[in-house]
């Protein structure tokens, strides 16, 4: 006769048979449901395409942000995103998952969770486009009227995003730089020295000290952070003045010394 203890540990093996015995397709169906939809919705949120987005959530949607704190239901969701990114026609945001980030896990009852990090990109009208952030985000996916939507969806840990230089593309001769160099003079920053070292320029400006490779004719990025350096060259062939561009507006404005 069977003790207690046997009869449990073989219910345990038939469960765990059980388990094993569910169809793995199942769950990647939904993961590649879910990425798809996913997929669509943000589509959707860089187009600012508020209609298509109120499709991709539930009724009773839950958005936690870490630094907005929670947006509750359909209707206010959609209305935050109307008022916020989607609501200065001069400002686009766009979002950009890091794909290598993402991951789906699946979850019982007809929901599945995706989990990954995210950076957020503004472009200002007549200013390109640059990387202002980013943060982590989970959401939570729900099978609703036989369609998968956004039910619960978290932003957090938001902060400037690391800068990446971009690849350099366009060179420039020494006898080129050379037009670039000399003493420069701000009314906030004081003086500005920019010299030629090797295929680049660098530029110092009290404790600044910036490497710059040029990506134009007369503009330049640094290679440490996220500043542009546009020289206005005259007629004669030499810089006259400087202007410096932080997150695509200008934070400086210099003139050259004689």
């Amino acid at each position: 006769m069977q003790s207690k203890s046997t009869r449990l540990l073989q219910a345990l093996g038939f469960c765990a048979v059980a388990m094993l015995s569910l169809p793995a397709h199942a769950a990647d169906d939904d993961e590649s449901r879910i990425r798809a939809v996913d997929a669509k919705f943000w589509q959707a949120y860089n187009a600012c395409d508020l209609q298509a987005m109120d499709g991709f959530i539930t009724e009773n949607v839950e958005f936690y942000h870490d630094k907005g704190g929670l947006t509750a239901g359909r209707e206010a969701l959609i209305e935050s995103l109307r008022k916020g990114p989607c609501g200065d026609p001069k400002m686009h945001l766009r979002r950009v998952a890091d794909e290598k980030s993402v991951a789906f896990h699946p979850m019982k009852g007809g929901y599945g969770l995706l989990t990954g990090h995210h950076f957020f990109y503004v472009t200002h009208v007549g200013s390109p486009e640059r990387l202002d952030g980013q943060a982590e985000f989970t959401t939570l996916w729900k099978l609703d009227g036989g369609q998968w939507r956004m039910h619960r969806v978290l932003s957090y840990d938001h902060g400037p995003a690391t800068y990446t230089p971009p690849a350099r593309t366009f060179n420039l001769p020494a006898s080129a730089l050379a037009a670039f160099t000399g003493r420069y003079r701000s009314p906030h920053v004081g003086d500005i020295v920019v010299v030629v070292e090797g295929d680049h320029l660098k530029l110092t400006a009290g404790n600044l000290i910036v490497t710059l490779y040029p990506e134009a004719a007369n503009r330049f990025f640094a290679k440490e952070r996220d500043l542009r350096f546009q020289f206005d060259v005259g007629s004669e062939g030499k810089a006259g003045a400087l202007a410096v561009y932080e997150n695509g507006t200008v934070s400086e404005r210099a003139q050259r010394l004689p």
